[in-house]
């Protein structure tokens, strides 16, 4: 069982990389009788505890702080190297991947976009970096351009499951949605078993039954 105790730190969350406030929790074991709780066991510890994602981390909010710090720190290092490699070798499409999905893992989504701009050839030479923008795009809730990316990567390479799930996201939310385009491109990514696909299926599927039952109604 755990509850709140107040502290609270301002870091970037390493399981969902949400910049916010996670707060300290106190978790203790209890001793329990077909499952309910009879006395403690123990004297608890202290924890943290994302407030959008719920994934705890075990040391106390203070201590958790400074090791985001640190692990920041050495992401940003990476990006400059990475960054500096591409300059020499511009066309390197495997490190601009690599430099574009550590951007997303920092939630620095503008500056994957602009790394994809600074090195074009590294980009059309390559697929999957089409498909990596397209899901920095998606990011910042710009569905024209994720999908205008992850159409070329799959005008390329139409085998590719990761590009036709989130394509199916980025039609299910841009405005006016296109249900049947989600549809076809969640079922895609759901034959090819990619993570994640058949929920999204169901949800598209959901809302176009919702769709339909409005216009039942009207």
């Amino acid at each position: 069982m755990s509850n709140q105790t107040g502290e609270a730190v301002d870091a970037r969350c390493p399981r969902c990389g949400t910049e916010g406030t996670l707060k300290g929790i106190r978790v203790r074991s209890w001793f329990t009788i077909f499952f309910c709780p009879i006395f403690p066991i123990g004297g608890g510890q202290r924890m943290t505890q994302c407030s959008k994602c719920q994934a705890s981390f075990a040391m106390p909010p203070e201590q958790f702080a400074g090791a985001a710090a640190r692990a920041d720190a050495m992401q940003t290092q990476r990006a400059i190297s990475m960054y500096n490699s591409l300059r020499a070798s511009p066309a390197n499409s495997v490190t601009l991947n690599e430099l574009m999905q550590l951007y997303g893992l920092m939630g620095e989504f503008s500056q994957a976009i602009s790394a994809a701009a600074d090195f074009p050839q590294a980009l059309n030479n390559s697929e999957q970096c089409m498909v990596t923008l397209g899901r920095a795009y998606l990011s910042q809730s710009d569905f024209e351009a994720a999908l205008q990316w992850l159409d070329a990567a799959l005008a390329r390479n139409s085998d590719l499951p990761e590009a036709q799930y989130f394509k199916a996201i980025a039609h299910l939310n841009v405005k006016p949605a296109n249900l049947e385009k989600a549809v076809a491109a969640a079922k895609i990514a759901r034959k090819a078993e990619y993570p994640g696909a058949e929920e999204l299926l169901a949800q598209v599927e959901a809302a176009g039954n919702s769709k339909n039952d409005i216009r039942s109604i009207e």
